[in-house]
């Protein structure tokens, strides 16, 4: 999921691991706990900048061992002992407040690469200005709460902190588990990708009623017992969304299997995942042996039946060759097979990852896959980079888009 709602998820399972004993503070630490994993990314980023990785390490390197149960067992077995350790220290608000400003640096870095890669490898102005207007007024915030109040005192044991990183982690790559990009759990001795396929990677219906409950359990009722009902509540509404989406894919599948078994449609395997800020439109895959069938259907459409397909042939053979070529092993097993090759110009091919769909009903050039790959043959080998720059977007898109998922 997105980093937002991972801080949002960390922070709901801290305050309901410790916020007994250690208040507030353990929604803080669980919301950072939540962001940990995904700082895989900027690792990777750092990797490749000096050299260490390419485009197919970082992309296999994310979701990796910092998402496993692994990692969720190993890390508060650390972090709870150094933040116990820190609050110890009465002279503890210089690291507070250089820390505090790191957590925001790291969470605002993370939401913007986020925006990013959603923009096709160009900066969302108004995201980064936003952080950086936000990062001023906290930086002011932990100024005056570290340096011009007292600062309170904690009496807990490490314990107490393992508890809040243990729940804030651990459940981190299980709701990312859920969506379609695949996460890496038994890591460091698997690298089999668990993805459910049930929620987006971004939703709001997900999102904004459990932010609403934390943000007035953390700031509106601070200091009243009914902070942890609500912290509650937000977990509960949110799961049970969660719920709901497991539902709507069982509904979905059901009407993949009808509607290929009424056309005699015969094929190997099939897969069905939400489209984007979204439960109720979902984008449907199906393999046969040397063609891919591709639609949307939304659960409000009038009939439970998929009436068209667009057809994508594999073209697998333009790989020959070529199948031990390390970018192409990792490309098959991040696409988990469902990817088709185009010939560009010149001797350049595309894998289209055919899972995220494209940004319309229908694909009429290569650009307008959400996800793709570009190979060219270097010294007899295939290197592949991924294409960052942005599918073509019309001005009626996002209208049509918001029509389709009506089941119009």
């Amino acid at each position: 999921m997105d980093s937002l709602t991972q801080i949002i998820l960390g922070a709901a399972t801290g305050e309901l691991a410790a916020g007994r004993k250690i208040g507030r503070k353990a929604m803080f630490w669980g919301a950072v706990g939540g962001t940990i994993p995904d700082l895989d990314v900027m690792v990777g980023g750092i990797f490749q900048t000096i050299g260490l990785f390419d485009d197919m390490d970082a992309l296999a390197f994310h979701r990796g061992i910092s998402h496993s149960f692994f990692f969720a067992f190993l890390a508060p077995l650390v972090l709870g002992r150094v933040i116990a350790w820190h609050y110890k220290d009465p002279n503890r608000k210089y690291r507070s407040f250089l820390g505090g400003v790191l957590v925001y640096a790291l969470m605002a870095f993370a939401i913007n690469f986020v925006f990013f890669r959603i923009g096709g490898g160009e900066a969302n102005l108004t995201v980064l200005t936003g952080s950086v207007v936000l990062g001023v007024l906290v930086t002011l915030g932990l100024y005056w709460r570290f340096f011009k109040r007292k600062i309170s005192e904690v009496n807990a044991d490490w314990k107490a902190f393992g508890w809040v990183f243990f729940w804030s982690i651990f459940t981190h790559p299980l709701l990312d588990s859920c969506t379609t990009y695949g996460t890496q759990l038994f890591q460091p001795f698997s690298d089999f990708r668990v993805g459910f396929n049930n929620i987006a990677v971004a939703d709001p219906i997900y999102t904004v009623p459990f932010a609403l409950c934390i943000i007035l359990g953390a700031f509106i009722f601070k200091k009243l017992p009914i902070r942890r009902y609500l912290n509650i509540a937000g977990i509960v509404i949110s799961s049970c969304y969660l719920i709901w989406t497991v539902y709507n894919k069982h509904r979905v599948d059901t009407v993949i299997e009808q509607s290929l078994a009424d056309q005699g449609i015969t094929y190997d395997r099939y897969m069905s995942s939400p489209t984007i800020l979204n439960n109720l439109l979902w984008n449907v895959v199906v393999e046969s042996d040397s063609v891919f069938y591709q639609s949307l259907y939304s659960v409000l459409d009038k009939e439970p039946k998929i009436p068209k397909w667009n057809t994508f042939p594999k073209r697998w053979h333009l790989l020959d060759g070529h199948w031990e070529d390390k970018s192409i092993q990792t490309l098959t097993w991040f696409t988990s097979g469902y990817y088709n090759v185009v010939p560009l110009s010149g001797d350049t091919l595309q894998i289209s990852d055919l899972r995220f769909g494209t940004l319309g009903e229908e694909a009429d050039s290569p650009d307008d896959f959400v996800f793709r790959f570009m190979l060219t043959e270097e010294d007899g080998v295939l290197m592949a980079r991924q294409n960052e720059e942005r599918p073509a977007v019309e001005d009626d898109t996002f209208a049509k888009f918001f029509e389709r998922i009506m089941g119009k």
